[in-house]
């Protein structure tokens, strides 16, 4: 057999047992860890190494990411969690139908109120010429410039696409319900509509888990299914305008003021540059214009308001440090969740955060729900460049995980049946 031959033989293989491996819940920690210490500590100590500089906000971010890494390794290994998936414990029972249909209901209905009331979409303003300057406006426009009532469209698309409807769309597929391929065709119109790069993920990232790990039969097969993700991301960046920009200032790659060249490049350098960039530079933000003060959760919206505390919109900060603020004043650099965790609480809260994930991310792995199961990869990713807190309570993760605890969602009419207890997989400390 041919290099050639042996290459698509292992690409399109129908067991792709690599890609089945990497997307297994059981494997969603391991990946988190070894993502985290790639970017956040192995990346930036090669670059002090290269360029002969030891910036003293890189020490930090290594170390913080190392401390998160194991704490995050030993939150997986408790498994006091375990038993509530053992089928025995008693759960409030209701069909899949009375959670789907009004939870579909208010979203269709926030979508069309959303595209009426934008003053342009985004992808229709790309299709038609508009430069990226124009796009990214219409962008901000779409929902987070939103004033008056409009306001609240963000927080309620957060609450809806963040973790509710992913994972109503997963169980659409694992229950083989009809309409489901329609369902999903719509979310990713919606997602493409404001151009929003990786939106789509939230909706493509569960159904790949779920083809990868043949929970469900379809004709589109893993490496179709991957294909198209990566041919979605290439054209919801063109669509942007992203990478059309002339470089003019011949600065480095791993610098915010690098102009990358074409749709390649651009995804390249906003999934490992900007990442690990803007963690060093939340940190220096901290330091030079806090001083080092813990915020103790006032960079929360939901905490500062529980303890009136003024909030600290940190993200927004870092961004016109970066860039300068754009013309809406919504411009918004997120960070790796370990950068909340530490300018709220310091190494302690590092440590409690990541532990905290460790057992989030063993939920994904011991649980019997197909569905829940799928969602480990959007959350892992979110937390790669966003905060703990804002995750759960604003991207509704906490209500998924409570529905993964103390709720099952079974076909046809609600009842108070008992879970038949199933095998799951054996996990370090079972």
């Amino acid at each position: 057999m041919t290099t050639t031959a042996m290459l698509k033989n292992f690409w399109l293989t129908d067991e792709l047992s690599w890609l089945k491996a990497l997307t297994s819940p059981r494997a969603g920690a391991v990946c988190l860890c070894v993502v985290l210490l790639l970017e956040y500590a192995i990346l930036p100590f090669i670059l002090s190494i290269y360029t002969h500089k030891v910036d003293s906000n890189a020490v930090t971010l290594i170390a913080l990411t190392i401390l998160s890494v194991v704490a995050l390794a030993i939150g997986t290994t408790f498994s006091f969690v375990d038993p509530w998936f053992d089928g025995r414990r008693p759960r409030l029972v209701l069909s899949s139908r009375t959670f789907s249909v009004p939870l579909w209901s208010i979203f269709v209905l926030y979508v069309f109120v959303a595209w009426f009331t934008a003053p342009q979409i985004p992808l229709v303003a790309a299709l038609t010429g508009a430069d990226p300057a124009t796009i990214a406006m219409l962008r901000e426009l779409f929902l987070k410039a939103r004033e008056g009532w409009q306001a609240a469209f963000v927080y309620v698309n957060a609450i809806l696409t963040g973790a509710l409807i992913p994972y109503s769309l997963a169980l659409m597929f694992v229950r083989g319900t009809r309409g489901r391929w329609l369902a999903i065709g719509f979310f990713l119109v919606y997602s493409l509509s404001f151009v929003e790069k990786a939106f789509f993920l939230k909706a493509m990232l569960p159904l790949l888990v779920l083809v990868a790990q043949g929970t469900i039969k379809t004709r589109l097969k893993a490496p179709k299914l991957l294909l198209i993700i990566v041919g979605l991301l290439f054209f919801i960046t063109a669509a942007s305008g992203s990478g059309s920009y002339e470089d003019i200032t011949g600065a480095s790659f791993f610098s915010v003021n690098y102009v990358p060249q074409g749709v390649v490049q651009h995804i390249v350098w906003r999934l490992i540059a900007i990442p690990f960039l803007t963690a060093i530079d939340t940190i220096r933000v901290f330091h030079e214009h806090f001083d080092a003060q813990f915020f103790w959760g006032a960079t929360s919206s939901f905490v500062s308001r529980i303890f009136s505390m003024e909030r600290i919109e940190l993200e927004r900060l870092v961004f016109e440090a970066q860039w300068g603020q754009n013309i809406t004043g919504t411009g918004s650099s997120n960070a790796v969740y370990i950068m909340e965790a530490f300018v709220n609480f310091g190494w302690f809260g590092v440590f409690i955060f990541s532990f905290t994930i460790g057992l989030l991310m063993r939920l994904f792995a011991v649980s019997r729900d197909e569905a829940f199961r799928a969602q480990w990869p959007l959350f892992a990713l979110n937390l790669y460049s966003a905060g703990l807190i804002g995750l759960l309570l604003s991207n509704g993760f906490i209500l998924l995980f409570s529905m993964a605890l103390f709720m099952r969602l079974r076909s046809g009419s609600s009842g108070s049946r008992k879970a038949l207890p199933t095998q799951y997989d054996s996990l370090p400390g079972s």
